[in-house]
């Protein structure tokens, strides 16, 4: 529970930031994905399978999560952590690039969001996350948040001299 007010403030931030700058909202969301996916995913279930496991086991908010995190992801935690993770970089890559694969990567989180919503109280702001995502699927982002354009070149301007 103690989780949940600053997971809520979180994903209402995101949300405004995806309404008002879409550029900075999606390089944050992409990055956002990368590092929980390193952060959460393969370190919790690397380092501590047992903490993994009771992330949906504990107090989720529809039975199905428990038996499955109890049953399936308990016979194998860090396989399903390693596996989410792998999700979680492809989705930020995707949503760092440009065009089409933006929207697939958007559309991938907002249904990976949804999906988790039920692990417990504390997820349950994560429709507010998704909401902001989803103003992002309006957007067009024809480049890649990973180009680096060019430094300008600072040659003297050629002068032309009359005799």
């Amino acid at each position: 529970m103690q989780q949940l007010i600053p997971w809520l403030m979180f994903c209402l931030a995101v949300a405004l930031v995806c309404l008002f700058w879409p550029n900075a909202a999606r390089i944050f969301i992409g990055s956002f994905f990368i590092v929980m996916a390193v952060a959460v995913n393969m370190v919790v279930s690397a380092a501590a399978p047992a903490q993994f496991v009771k992330l949906g086991a504990d107090a989720p908010l529809v039975p199905f999560y428990g038996w499955f995190f109890r049953t399936v992801v308990a016979a194998a935690p860090q396989a399903v952590g390693f596996l989410a993770a792998s999700g979680e970089i492809a989705v930020g890559l995707l949503i760092l690039n440009r065009g089409k694969r933006v929207r697939l990567g958007l559309i991938c989180a907002i249904v990976f969001l949804l999906a988790i919503t039920p692990m417990g109280i504390w997820t349950l702001p994560n429709p507010i996350l998704a909401g902001g995502l989803a103003l992002l699927l309006r957007k067009n982002f024809p480049s890649s948040a990973l180009h680096v354009p060019p430094l300008p070149s600072h040659r003297p301007a050629s002068r032309s001299r009359s005799t």
